[in-house]
């Protein structure tokens, strides 16, 4: 665990866990001259997820290991391009540290950035090597970009959608992800992409919904014509109310994410602990 960081950054360290409304880290004194003290923190894992310090018990919870959280959006407030392919570094957290904070603030990191974050997140979202939740998150970010400046949507709704054509060799939910984003975008384009992934059994139903369920949510069908073949928990469905687009809810609400959070960070430090 390595706290030697240089004025303003260190500061980053002792503001604890952030809110959901972003602090401005301008008011600190961080500016373009810090970031690269601010990608060596954002890289700091072990400060985040490392074991905590003997002694502590297991509710209590030190500023530190909210400081790569505040790196990230310290970055994003910067627009600090140079940064982005060492955020997508730290993207496979959302897999092996079941990194919820990282999943749900990554849209909103790189729309900040903005269109330079196109092209390295579509490489991204089309290295098979990446892991499956962490090219998800690529795929969601490539959707905000695309809905935040309009004049990347053609480049975004291509890489989601070059992606999806490699379905018989991917994760079915990763599937699922890819379709959700390329709906959310009202993309008509690839549906025989979307109708022959479903055909060939390819894609989670659980997370969209059946092809029938695409249809509709983009407004190509009033209504389902068959039953569903299959049962489903209780979901939502992207749909058309009127002439608005109304995509899923993504999002649980904001108490049960924090708490969720929280969770999922001591789990990270147990895990920890015992590899020590």
């Amino acid at each position: 665990m390595t706290n030697n960081y240089p004025y303003p950054v260190s500061q980053l360290l002792a503001l604890g866990r952030p809110d959901d409304e972003w602090d401005d880290y301008s008011v600190l004194g961080i500016t373009l001259g810090d970031v690269p003290e601010l990608i060596r923190l954002l890289g700091d894992i072990d400060l985040r997820f490392g074991p905590a310090p003997e002694g502590l018990s297991g509710e209590e919870f030190l500023p530190e290991w909210s400081a790569q959280i505040h790196a990230w959006r310290a970055l994003a407030q910067l627009k600090a391009v140079e940064a982005i392919p060492a955020i997508l570094g730290i993207f496979e957290q959302i897999d092996t540290q079941d990194d919820e904070w990282l999943q749900s603030e990554a849209e909103d990191v790189f729309a900040l950035i903005g269109p330079d974050s196109v092209e390295p997140l579509g490489e991204y979202l089309l290295d098979d090597s990446n892991l499956m939740y962490a090219r998800g998150a690529a795929a969601t970010c490539l959707r905000k970009l695309a809905q935040e400046y309009p004049e990347t949507r053609a480049a975004c709704v291509r890489y989601i959608a070059s992606a999806l054509e490699n379905y018989e060799n991917q994760d079915e939910g990763l599937n699922a992800f890819l379709i959700v984003e390329l709906v959310e975008l009202r993309d008509t384009e690839h549906l025989g992409l979307m109708e022959k992934a479903f055909d060939d059994e390819c894609v989670d139903e659980f997370v969209m919904g059946d092809f029938e369920d695409v249809q509709v949510a983009l407004g190509l069908l009033e209504e389902r014509a068959q039953p569903r073949k299959r049962k489903f928990p209780s979901f939502s469905i992207p749909q058309m109310d009127g002439e608005r687009f109304v995509p899923a809810p993504k999002k649980p609400n904001i108490e049960a994410r924090e708490k969720k959070k929280r969770k999922q960070e001591k789990k990270s430090r147990k895990k920890n602990r015992k590899k020590k």
